[in-house]
């Protein structure tokens, strides 16, 4: 009986013995990639024609409209890019961007400036220096000289913005400082005045500068990152005239729904979203206002507005354009 059970004994330690061998000689599979953090839904039905602003349309969207030969266009151009802000703003011939994105988004940038045969950038504003708005300086610079970096943060403010003037500072780019309520103007007719929240409360995104871009009886609001509580604050500086807009830059990348007191004193007609689409608050909050809704990252696609400072035309126009 003894010696039944200490066979039984060695057998059992002897596949113990020999378990760790042949783990060894497998070959460990590797780790999963992890699952995304956000879920792509199916595309919103791309607009098969321009939207068009501020007009009453009949059955053909086109029918009254009539531009002058004579108008002089602004347009507005985002590059292919989710996650990052960057706007190329363009009036006969001068070049303006607002924020110029991460590295990537600024390649994509520099890629679209390049078909557009853009070959230098007046001015580049930036709303605060986050790297999504900021770290595509030196790409940018590269192959688009920027003439002049226009901030509204202290040269301190972040290793983002430190990494940026050092680098403006190296490659003798003009630095200049803007200011809460300073009006910019540009071709000579078309305006960006700046707002500040500058509440040592909020974060950098809620006191990120709010752009009111005018061009005639045309309004467009670039809200850069400010969020609910950013937009609380801005109310009680800016009355909703001074805040009102038929477009605007929609703000964080429609990751939360707008106050609603500043959706009634803004009034949007059309968002832009620098995303795709994906069921975050912002961008449900849109739908559930009936906003129709522009993202900068369809597949093969670039949103394009321009105005005559009468009507606002919205459209995606297809990466291949020459």
């Amino acid at each position: 009986m003894h010696i039944r059970l200490l066979i039984k004994w060695l057998a059992f330690l002897m596949v113990l013995a020999l378990l760790p061998l042949s783990l060894a000689e497998e070959e460990i599979p590797p780790l999963e990639t992890p699952a995304p953090a956000r879920i792509h839904e199916s595309p919103e039905p791309i607009p098969e024609l321009p939207v068009i602003v501020n007009h009453s349309l009949p059955d053909d969207p086109w029918a009254d409209i009539k531009f002058r030969s004579d108008s002089v266009f602004l347009h507005i151009w985002f590059p292919n890019i989710m996650n990052a802000d960057e706007a190329i703003l363009l009036c006969e011939d001068e070049v303006w961007l607002i924020d110029c994105g991460d590295e990537r988004s600024a390649a994509r940038g520099v890629e679209l400036m390049n078909k557009l045969g853009i070959t230098k950038i007046d001015k580049l504003f930036n709303t605060h220096p986050h790297y999504d708005h900021l770290r595509g300086l030196e790409v940018t610079h590269t192959s688009v000289p920027v003439k002049e970096l226009l901030i509204c943060f202290p040269e301190d403010a972040c290793e983002t913005m430190i990494n940026a003037v050092a680098y403006a500072k190296e490659h003798a780019i003009p630095i200049r400082q803007y200011n809460d309520g300073e009006i910019f103007t540009m071709a000579g007719r078309v305006s960006l005045k700046f707002f500040f929240n500058d509440d040592e409360s909020l974060d950098m995104n809620n006191n990120s500068a709010q752009t009111l871009l005018q061009y005639g009886d045309r309004r467009m609001l670039f809200m850069a990152d400010m969020d609910r509580p950013g937009q609380q604050v801005m109310l009680t500086r800016r009355s909703a005239e001074e805040l009102r807009a038929e477009v605007i830059k929609y703000p964080h990348h429609g990751k939360t729904g707008l106050l609603d007191e500043f959706y009634q004193a803004v009034r949007p007609q059309l968002a832009v979203i620098t995303n795709s689409y994906v069921k975050w608050g912002g961008i449900e909050y849109l739908i559930w206002k009936q906003i129709p809704r522009f993202y900068t990252n369809p597949t093969e696609k670039y949103v394009h507005l321009y105005t005559d400072g009468k009507t606002w035309v919205a459209e995606y126009v297809p990466m291949s354009f020459k």
